[in-house]
């Protein structure tokens, strides 16, 4: 038999709309090369396509390329489909897996259907296998924003009974989370590890390889990530077998690095400056808020009387806020100096070796804090709303200082209506790094985006709340 694998990857998006998904890269080479180097799989009969805004591909192209790779398959064959990025569900219940050129409100024309790849993959009497790692952290999915419905999407293609054998990074109501430590994403990582582990000649079953990684991932991500299993086909199918490893080989063994090359690195990065110093973190805070204000007061044609905080520490940002930065922050897989920290209360329940199980979370609790030796990083913009139509909105603007870099946030809140009015509902985050070597000033180009992003997210709730309360008045 010839086993066949279709792997795609894309880390960046030429909309802003769509986050970066960070190690997709990492993560379709660490599965490229797990299949052929450990596995049954040869180079020839692999397409791996990692695309990006300026190497990227169409859907045609794509679709080209994969007709071309399985054009070969016959009965008794397999194929393995591999997807890491943002996946999207159409109303129409079109499942579609975002590209660095897709738009937003365009997935038709402009997104890569699963229904297409069916038409290309499914053949007669050949097992296909799904692995979707497609469903990443923090994705704004409203139904009227344009952005991907990441839910949605886990949910078809797990509930999908046309005949593939279909592997997700977690439950519809869960997301996918990068690893900074571990540089992929800890789903992709644990199975390549589960198949790199196997004993030579065993077949790597997709029920037995879910049920490894499942404990795993749970482990890794403190119990925000399911691995979740869907196999419309009855009896034991292998997705690959662990060949045997050449005896000059060393397994999975680090690669070699003299102390010397080891210490021109580590040289390399102390001399790197540091964004703490010389008050660049808090000029970029004074630039980020001074061009927010600007832009909010020039873009403002709703009305409404804008105010600005003075500085405040990471500390002192509303608890309210805390859970959407927070879920943000560690969807881009980021280490933070700051403490930003998800922890989960659940009830504990058995686990049975080989069914799903859906344990009970009695409590989440969010903390955004920072040591007092560090400059204040954040400011809170309000504009006040009219107390009918328009909302009061806040805009959380955090310089969140990283390890090297630092990563500018603006985030924007609307007050909720009766009887909910004590609670804010996130409109948008927007986001920029800042670079070592960049310039505080730069800070003016995320204002200019995450102002416009806001007052076109504000404007859409406003329309839908004026022909509400016109509705009522019709009745």
């Amino acid at each position: 038999m010839t086993r066949y694998a279709i792997i795609i990857s894309v880390e960046e998006y030429r909309h802003r709309h769509f986050r970066r998904t960070p190690f997709t890269h990492a993560d379709g080479d660490l599965l490229r090369s797990t299949l052929i180097e450990k596995c049954d799989y040869t180079d020839q009969h692999c397409l791996s396509l990692q695309l990006a805004p300026e190497k990227t591909k169409t859907v045609d192209e794509i679709l080209a390329e994969i007709r071309k790779t399985v054009e070969g398959a016959e009965s008794g064959d397999s194929i393995l489909f591999y997807f890491a990025g943002h996946g999207h569900l159409a109303k129409k219940d079109e499942a579609y897996l975002i590209l660095p050129d897709t738009e937003p409100n365009k997935y038709e024309s402009t997104a890569l259907a699963l229904d297409k790849i069916s038409e290309e993959l499914r053949q007669p009497e050949i097992a296909c296998f799904r692995v979707f790692d497609a469903c990443h952290s923090g994705l704004d999915v409203r139904s009227n924003s344009g952005e991907p419905d990441s839910g949605a999407f886990v949910r078809a293609v797990t509930h999908d009974a046309s005949g593939w054998v279909t592997l997700a990074a977690c439950r519809e109501d869960e997301s996918s989370y990068p690893d900074t430590d571990l540089g992929h994403g800890v789903f992709t990582y644990y199975l390549c590890e589960y198949i790199r582990n196997l004993e030579p000649d065993k077949r790597v079953l997709p029920e037995l390889l879910k049920v490894d990684i499942v404990e795993k991932v749970l482990e890794r991500t403190k119990q925000q990530q399911t691995p979740t299993l869907n196999a419309s086909i009855s009896g034991n199918i292998s997705l690959a077998v662990r060949r045997q490893d050449d005896p000059q080989e060393q397994p999975d063994a680090l690669p070699t690095e003299t102390a010397q090359e080891l210490g021109e690195r580590i040289a390399k990065l102390q001399n790197i400056p540091d964004l703490l110093a010389e008050g660049h973190l808090e000029k970029s805070l004074e630039i980020l808020v001074e061009a927010c204000k600007s832009e909010f007061e020039w873009m403002n044609e709703l009305g409404g009387e804008l105010s600005a905080t003075s500085p405040i520490s990471a500390n002192n940002i509303p608890k309210s806020m805390h859970q959407d930065v927070v879920e943000f922050v560690l969807s881009l897989g980021f280490h933070p100096r700051h403490k930003l920290e998800r922890e989960i209360e659940r009830e504990d329940v058995p686990k049975h070796l080989y069914f799903e199980y859906r344990d009970r979370i009695l409590a989440t609790h969010y903390t955004i804090w920072q040591p007092s030796d560090l400059p204040k990083a954040a400011a809170i913009l309000r504009i006040q709303g009219d107390g009918r139509c328009i909302p009061d909105v806040q805009v959380l603007l955090y310089v969140i200082p990283l390890q090297l870099k630092a990563c500018l946030l603006v985030t924007s809140f609307r007050q909720a209506w009766p009887p909910h009015e004590d609670s804010l509902e996130l409109l948008c985050h927007s986001y920029q790094d800042l670079n070592p070597d960049g310039t505080a000033e730069e800070a003016k180009k995320l204002a200019l985006f995450a102002v416009k992003r806001t007052m076109e997210r504000l404007r859409q709730y406003v329309e839908r709340r004026v022909a509400m309360l016109e509705e009522e008045l019709r009745k």
